[in-house]
C-alpha cells in the first residue's frame, strides 16, 4: 500500500535516506516484530522500532513495574510504579505512533509458548535480562528459521549479535554450557542505565537493517561494548561444528 501524505511528513528524513526511501519504508510498515522483554534494553528497543514505523511489534514480558526499574527502563515514569508493564507499553507506544499495531502478552515465554509467539513474525528481537531466556530464543528462532537478535548488559558492559538461521553462527556457538538448566537463582547484575539504553538502540538498528536488507549486520560477530573507555569491538565468530546450528 503506498504511504499516506501523513505517512510522507512522518517519515520524511527517511525517505530521503538512499537506503531506505518509499520503498523501505513500506516495507518497515510491513514488518512483523517480537520483542521479549520490555525492561532496560525493551524499552529504547521498542520506542525506535515504533519511531521508524514497524508494522506489527508484539512485546512479551510478566513483570509489573518497580521504583528500581525506572533507573534504567526510559519507557515508565513514576506514574507507572505498580502497574503491568506491558500494559504502561503499549500506552506510551501508541501514543508515539499509531501506525504501528502493538500487541502485548503478559506472560512468561517457555519452549512451547514462543514456538507459538514466533508464528507469522519477520524477527525476534531478545530484550530479556537473563541466560536462561536468551537461549530459548535463540533456539526458537533456528527451529522456525526467523533471524534474531540477542543483546546482554552487566555495569557498563554490553555485547550483541545477529542469528541468520542455517547462515551464522548462533548464541550457543559463542556462549558454551546451559545455563537454561541452571537451577540457581541469578542475582541482580550492577548496571547503569546508560548501558541498557545503548545496546537496546543497537538492537533496534540490526532489526531495521535486517528487515532493509542494507548494510552489515552482527551476523558471525559479537559486538563488545565497554562505554567506561568507549571501545566498541566486533570479534568474528564461526558455526560450532557441534552446535545445534550445524545440525
Amino acid at each position: 500500500m503506498p504511504l499516506s501524505e501523513e505517512q510522507k511528513i512522518r517519515y520524511a528524513r527517511q525517505l530521503i535516506s538512499q537506503e531506505i526511501g518509499e520503498k523501505g519504508q513500506e516495507k518497515l510498515l510491513k514488518s512483523k516484530i517480537l520483542q521479549i522483554g520490555a525492561g532496560g534494553l525493551g524499552s529504547p528497543c521498542s520506542m525506535y522500532l515504533v519511531a521508524a514505523g514497524i508494522g506489527e511489534l508484539t512485546i512479551v514480558d510478566n513483570d509489573i513495574l518497580e521504583l528500581s526499574n525506572l533507573q534504567r527502563q526510559i519507557l515508565y515514569d513514576d506514574s507507572s510504579l505498580n502497574r503491568v508493564k506491558v500494559e504502561v507499553a503499549k500506552e506510551r507506544l501508541n501514543d508515539m505512533n499509531s501506525d504501528t499495531q502493538i500487541i502485548i502478552k503478559k506472560m512468561y515465554v517457555d519452549d512451547k509458548s514462543i514456538d507459538e509467539l514466533i508464528k507469522g513474525k519477520d524477527y525476534i528481537v531478545d530484550c530479556s535480562d537473563n541466560a536462561k531466556t536468551k537461549f530459548l530464543v535463540n533456539d526458537a528462532a533456528l527451529r522456525n528459521n526467523v533471524k534474531c537478535t540477542i543483546a546482554g548488559v552487566k555495569d557498563f558492559y554490553g555485547q550483541i549479535m545477529t542469528i541468520n538461521p542455517k547462515k551464522s553462527a548462533c548464541y550457543r556457538c559463542v556462549f558454551f554450557g546451559e545455563p537454561e538448566k541452571l537451577t540457581i537463582k541469578e542475582e541482580p547484575l550492577p548496571v547503569i542505565g546508560v548501558t541498557p539504553g545503548v545496546l537496546g538502540t543497537l538492537e533496534a538498528l540490526e532489526v531495521i537493517k535486517s528487515i532493509l536488507n542494507i548494510g552489515e549486520t552482527l551476523e558471525n560477530n559479537l559486538l563488545m561494548v565497554n562505554l567506561l573507555n568507549m571501545s566498541f569491538d566486533k570479534i568474528p565468530v564461526q558455526r560450532h561444528e557441534k552446535c545445534i546450528c550445524s545440525k
